[in-house]
């Protein structure tokens, strides 16, 4: 399956963030190396970086959790958030056979509870998508 016909295959399960997080402003499907799947509330000047800054802040979460906790390498990191004053970023990991994707959401004045879940709940909608591919 190609990205754009991966991108129309997985946007149900991506419309429901806003449903799930009222004030969410954009969200970003991607691999972990960057490259958009699909995406919302973002434009096209905007994809291909915010597609690349999300591989990367996981990346870096899942350095700074092995360099501090060496025995939870098995345990690699599934959530990152970063705030700052009442925005709010999170990314999750979106399990898939052979590796993962990687789903970033910003929203303003949303509490990081709301963003866990609605995120999840969306990861794992995206999740069950690849198991039944």
């Amino acid at each position: 399956m190609d990205s754009q016909a991966l991108g129309r295959y997985v946007l149900p399960a991506m419309e429901e963030l806003p449903r799930r997080i009222p004030k969410l402003i954009a969200a970003v499907l991607c691999t972990p190396d960057g490259f958009n799947i699909c995406s919302l509330g973002v434009d096209e000047r905007q994809v291909g970086k915010l597609a690349a800054l999300s591989g990367s802040l996981l990346a870096v979460g899942d350095a700074t959790l092995a360099e501090l906790n060496p025995d939870a390498g098995r345990h690699a990191m599934d959530l990152l958030t970063l705030k700052a004053g009442d925005f709010q970023v999170l990314g999750v990991k979106v399990q898939k056979p052979g590796g993962h994707l990687i789903l970033m959401g910003a929203a303003q004045e949303t509490t990081l509870g709301v963003m866990i879940v609605g995120m999840q709940a969306v990861a794992a909608a995206i999740e069950k998508l690849f198991t039944a591919a």
